[in-house]
C-alpha cells in the first residue's frame, strides 16, 4: 500500500487543533508532573553547585585548615555530578514514562474512529499498554542513536583511511579527503533516515494494537521511503511554523507585557512585583501547556495517520 504525502501531516495538525481540548484535559497533569520533576532537580542542581563553590575560609580564616570544609566541598561537587546525571539521563526517561499515557491516548484518538479517552478532569494511566509503548519508544530511540553512532564512526573511518593513503592531515585543503568523506556522509545519512522512517509505524502499532512489532512496521513501510521522507519534512516545516507563530502571538507578548509591568512595579514597590510575577506564571504556564499539548498531539498523530493509511484497519481507522 502507498501512503499519501501531504495528507498525514495536514491531518496530524488538524487533529492537534480540533482535539486540543481533549489533549489538554489528558495532558495537563502529566506535563505538570514532568515539569515538577525538572524544577525540583534543577533547584537541587543549583543548590549543590552553590554550596560547592562557597569559600568557607574567606568567611572565617580559622576554617582554612579545617579538613571538614574540603570534605563538604567534595561532597557538594559529587552531588552536583549526580544531579547532572539525573537531569541528563534519568529525568528524560521518567518524563517519557509519565507522558506515555498521553501519547497512547492521543495516538488511539487520532487513529480509531470510536476511541474516546475517559471523561475525567485529569487522566493518568500506566497500564501494560502504556508500559509497552514506553519500551517501544526507548527501543526506537536506542535504534536511532546506535545507528547514528555507527554511521558517524564509519564516516570518521573513511576520512582517516583517506588521510592515511594520501599522507595529508590537512582535510580543509585536500579535496581527496573532503570528497570521499562528504560522499560517504551523504550516503550514510540517507541510510540512517531510511532506517528511521522504515520503523516509524512501530509507535502507533504499540499504542493501537498493544504489541511490539518492529518487523511489522518494516514490512508496512516497504516501497514508501521517499513518500515518508517528503511527508516527514513537510510535517516538520509545518509544525515549526505553527509553533513559532503560536509562541510569538500568545506566549512572548504575555511575558514581555508582564515583565515590563513587573519592572515598573518593582521600581516603586518591591512587594508588588511578587504579585506581577505570580500573574506571569498564571498566564505563562497555561499558554505553555496549551502549546505543548498541541505539539504533543500533532507529534503523536503524524505516525498514527501514516499507520492508518498503511495498515488494514479499514473502517476502524479515521480517514479524514
Amino acid at each position: 500500500m502507498k501512503t499519501p504525502v501531504l495528507r498525514p501531516p495536514v491531518e496530524a495538525v488538524l487533529f492537534g487543533f480540533e482535539r486540543i481540548g481533549m489533549v489538554i484535559r489528558i495532558a495537563w497533569l502529566p506535563i505538570v508532573l514532568s515539569i515538577g520533576l525538572y524544577v525540583a532537580s534543577f533547584c537541587a542542581l543549583v543548590g549543590g553547585e552553590v554550596i560547592g563553590n562557597v569559600d568557607w575560609s574567606a568567611a572565617d580564616p580559622s576554617l582554612a585548615t579545617d579538613p571538614s570544609i574540603a570534605l563538604k566541598s567534595i561532597v557538594a561537587h559529587e552531588s552536583f555530578a549526580q544531579f547532572y546525571l539525573l537531569n541528563s539521563l534519568v529525568l528524560p526517561l521518567l518524563a517519557s514514562l509519565i507522558l506515555s499515557c498521553v501519547y497512547v491516548a492521543t495516538t488511539r484518538a487520532s487513529t480509531l474512529a470510536d476511541y474516546e479517552p475517559p471523561s475525567l478532569p485529569f487522566y493518568f494511566a500506566l497500564g501494560p499498554r502504556e508500559l509497552r509503548y514506553f519500551v517501544v519508544r526507548i527501543l526506537y530511540a536506542i535504534l536511532i542513536i546506535v545507528t547514528a553512532v555507527i554511521f558517524f564512526g564509519l564516516i570518521a573511518g573513511v576520512v582517516a583511511a583517506v588521510i592515511a593513503v594520501t599522507g595529508s592531515i590537512d582535510a580543509g585543503a585536500n579535496p581527496l579527503v573532503i570528497a570521499p568523506g562528504a560522499a560517504v556522509a551523504i550516503w550514510l545519512f540517507i541510510v540512517w533516515v531510511w532506517i528511521v522512517m522504515r520503523f516509524l509505524p512501530v509507535l502507533p502499532i504499540a499504542a493501537v494494537e498493544n504489541r511490539i512489532a518492529f518487523g511489522a512496521a518494516w514490512k508496512m513501510t516497504k516501497g514508501n521511503f521517499w513518500r515518508l521522507v517528503v511527508s516527514g519534512l513537510f510535517f516538520l516545516a509545518l509544525m515549526q511554523g505553527i509553533v513559532t507563530t503560536l509562541m510569538l502571538v500568545i506566549f512572548v507578548p504575555a511575558v514581555l507585557i508582564l515583565g515590563l509591568v513587573g519592572a515598573f512595579a518593582y521600581s516603586f514597590a518591591g512587594a508588588a512585583s511578587v504579585a506581577v510575577f505570580a500573574l506571569l506564571a498564571v498566564v505563562a504556564i497555561p499558554a505553555f501547556i496549551a502549546i505543548g499539548s498541541f505539539a504533543l498531539a500533532a507529534e503523536a498523530a503524524f505516525p498514527a495517520r501514516i499507520y492508518a493509511y498503511l495498515s488494514d484497519c479499514g473502517e476502524e481507522c479515521k480517514i479524514y
